[in-house]
């Protein structure tokens, strides 16, 4: 597995309760940490109706009742088992001292991976890499370099600093003001917008022309502060900050605004709120009372959590800017920093997804234009082929009227062969007619020219497109007068 066997605290929760509670519904929200302790082994998913519902149980196994009652996974047990059993042998294999593991990595190409020692292993490869660092026995220039020293796989390294990319710029600090003295017009129409409430919540999201914000009241300068901040090394960078009408999402049904950061024409739309904490939800006395009297099927069920404000705050993308859970850009405070130590950071993200969205972009043109090159030469192709269909028609047509020709020539040789008598005159003027008409459609004494070429119309060349004939570029050439006659064009 590619997961540790050991599960985690939620999913150590959930495993216990199932343990308390054989048989009994597991709740819709913990599908996910179910399936975790499915995964494990720790469980069994079942699912039963009840009262026209379809629910789901789980039921403990072995394994599951082995970590309850041990705090260990039996598989992991197992697996420490089998390297504690080979670990004698294995420490034998392990460098001498540093210089035997200097020679090592270098006949391996600098690069050594034990997959999951024991302790006499671990420890033994681990003496050699200090006896190296501490003697000095590397190269000049060169370090040595150790991870798992204590759990997973043991890596050692052997490292030329010259050779290894170098470590990425700094990320730079974005200076958030200490006041609004001389705000940016967004801010500005904000503080409007929001008047001198000093108590409930900020919300403008919606609004017209100001920047969306959803924190407590006094929280308002500090959020405004941020952004006035962000929005000042945005513009000192060359890029253009605006309030925009946003698009429906999955969040929202309806349209809202933000506030976006454009870079190489690319928009950003960004929102500043207040996170929240999950708390025990309190029913209320009507919550409590609705529930005795509506009927099972039709009861709305009690929420077992509140949300609420916990004074952090966070800048983020809106709702349609969420893909499948992960955000493109966002920052907020955390238990090591604030959020304005992290500006630099949001900035920087949203520069990278400007890089990948104008290089899709450039790609996305270069094969349009190759679709349309390819669509080009298919018409004339399809062009081409119609000529030659054409001329090739035409040639029938020439040889049919030879033969045409040559037959109403030996037809009237054979009239006059057999007859009899003097011809009548009404015979003679028909012989005439038939030998005239032969001479004027044989190509031999009529003469022959190429026949001019058809014009290309989409309605004559979509034949021979296939297709190719689903695309909707503009015709490369003129219409035709039968064309504009159909399409009412003088």
């Amino acid at each position: 597995m590619k997961f540790s066997l050991a599960p985690t605290a939620i999913q150590a929760e959930l495993l216990r309760w199932i343990a308390a509670n054989p048989g009994a519904a597991v709740e819709s929200s913990k599908t996910n940490t179910l399936w975790a302790l499915e995964q494990r082994k720790l469980v069994v998913q079942r699912f039963s109706t009840r009262e026209g519902r379809q629910e789901q149980t789980a039921a403990i196994t072995e394994q599951g009742k082995y970590y309850l009652k041990h705090g260990r996974h039996p598989e992991e047990v197992e697996r420490e088992a089998q390297r504690n059993a080979r670990d004698p042998e294995t420490a034998k294999d392990a460098p001498s001292d540093g210089v035997d593991l200097i020679r090592r990595l270098e006949a391996a190409g600098g690069t050594i991976v034990v997959p999951d020692p024991g302790v006499m292993t671990r420890g033994r490869w681990s003496r050699a890499f200090y006896h190296a660092v501490n003697n000095d026995l590397l190269s000049p220039g060169h370090k040595l370099r150790l991870t798992g020293r204590e759990k997973g796989d043991l890596k050692l390294r052997l490292v030329d600093p010259a050779k290894e990319p170098p470590p990425p710029p700094p990320v730079p600090v974005i200076e958030v003001p200490v006041d609004l003295a001389r705000a940016h017009h967004l801010i500005t129409a904000t503080r409007k917008a929001l008047g001198r409430r000093q108590t409930g919540t900020a919300d403008t999201r919606g609004q017209q022309g100001v920047v969306p914000i959803r924190v407590s009241m006094p929280l308002v300068d500090r959020a405004l502060r941020i952004m006035q901040g962000l929005f000042t090394e945005a513009e000192q960078r060359g890029y253009a900050v605006e309030a925009r009408l946003t698009e429906a999402s999955r969040r929202r049904a309806e349209p809202t605004t933000a506030v976006v950061i454009i870079v190489k024409g690319h928009a950003f739309p960004l929102e500043i709120c207040e996170r929240t904490t999950k708390q025990p939800h309190e029913p209320t006395a009507r919550e409590l009372r609705d529930a005795e009297r509506e009927p099972a099927w039709m009861r709305k069920r009690i929420p077992k959590y509140d949300h609420v404000p916990d004074g952090r705050l966070m800048i983020d993308a809106p709702g349609h800017d969420q893909t499948y859970g992960h955000r493109w850009y966002d920052c907020s405070d955390g238990t090591r920093w604030t959020l304005e130590s992290r500006l630099g950071h949001l900035l920087a993200a949203i520069e990278e997804r400007a890089e990948r969205a104008e290089a899709e972009r450039i790609r996305a043109e270069q094969a349009e234009r190759l679709r349309h090159q390819r669509w080009l030469e298919a018409v004339d192709e399809a062009h081409q082929r119609l000529i030659r269909d054409r001329r090739l028609k035409a040639l029938e047509q020439q040889l049919e009227a030879r033969r045409t020709a040559s037959e109403i020539r030996s037809l009237c040789a054979a009239v006059r062969e057999s007859a009899t008598g003097t011809p009548t005159d009404a015979a003679i003027e028909w012989l005439r007619w038939a030998e005239a008409h032969a001479d004027s459609i044989d190509p031999v004494i009529a003469g022959v020219a190429l026949p001019p070429d058809p014009p290309p119309s989409r309605q004559d060349l979509a034949p021979y497109l296939g297709s190719q004939n689903t695309h909707n570029y503009p015709w490369p050439f003129p219409k035709t007068a039968v064309e504009d006659r159909s399409t009412g064009t003088p």
